[in-house]
């Protein structure tokens, strides 16, 4: 069975080589990778809003993520931060990302909405992981216009139930990743809305990736496994079954 991890951590400070020595110990093939987010913005400055020192940061590691590409079986994430700089050509998807007591995203300006335009004219997947009112917020502005994948069952987004009870779920366009998830709140996904939304990831490294695989084979049947570790992203990716 293909498996494809769809949510790891990888740059110049969590080199490719020990994501891929994990990988193979999990049997898995390839993945997601998007940087670490010390190579994005300094998140232990709550006032930080950028700097030339990161802007050189961010630009090495999203071309080291598209040289990595080339090795087959790995779909760089473009990581946005508030230059809102535009996901050059080579990226699979965007990863957007803060924690309450990191920096905050200039939501409010001209450039956040254009790049926010652009992300969903091109249709590429967001992994959101936000506060509980910025998520909703966020999703608001999106309006279905691409998909927007709700990393760790939505532990970091103000918690998996809380969200189900906001109705974010039911909206087909949100999907989830099981990274560091309980086995209770993908449970719950799966009896809910299926399978279809659901992507096996690992957040490596903070994450064991043949531990996180492990949780899946307890979780489902042979038949939906296949769904959830491999064809969900390469159906949202359009990744050809025979290229993997």
């Amino acid at each position: 069975m293909i498996v494809l991890d769809g949510h790891s951590h990888c740059g110049l400070t969590v080199p490719f080589a020990e994501l891929k020595r994990e990988w193979d110990l999990g049997e898995i093939q390839g993945g997601v990778v998007f940087s670490p987010v010390e190579e994005i913005y300094d998140r232990c400055d709550f006032s930080f809003i950028d700097s030339e020192q990161y802007r050189r940061s961010r630009e090495r590691v999203h071309t080291y993520l598209l040289e990595l590409a080339r090795r087959g079986n790995i779909y760089p994430y473009f990581f946005v931060w508030n230059d809102f700089a535009t996901a050059g050509k080579g990226f699979a998807g965007i990863k957007w990302h803060r924690h309450p007591d990191e920096p905050v995203y200039e939501y409010g300006t001209r450039r956040c909405e254009e790049a926010i335009d652009d992300i969903c004219s091109r249709r590429l997947p967001i992994v959101l992981e936000e506060e509980f009112r910025n998520t909703l917020s966020f999703l608001r502005r999106i309006a279905g216009r691409t998909v927007v994948i709700i990393p760790h069952m939505g532990a970091l987004n103000g918690g998996y139930f809380r969200l189900k009870a906001a109705g974010v779920f039911e909206n087909e366009n949100v999907w989830a990743d099981t990274a560091l998830a309980g086995e209770g709140e993908i449970s719950d996904f799966a009896a809910n809305y299926g399978i279809d939304r659901i992507i096996f990831g690992s957040d490596y490294p903070f994450g064991i990736p043949s531990h996180e695989k492990e949780k899946l084979y307890r979780l489902f049947r042979a038949d939906a496994l296949e769904s959830v570790l491999s064809g969900n992203l390469r159906r949202l990716l359009k990744i050809p079954s025979d290229s993997v």
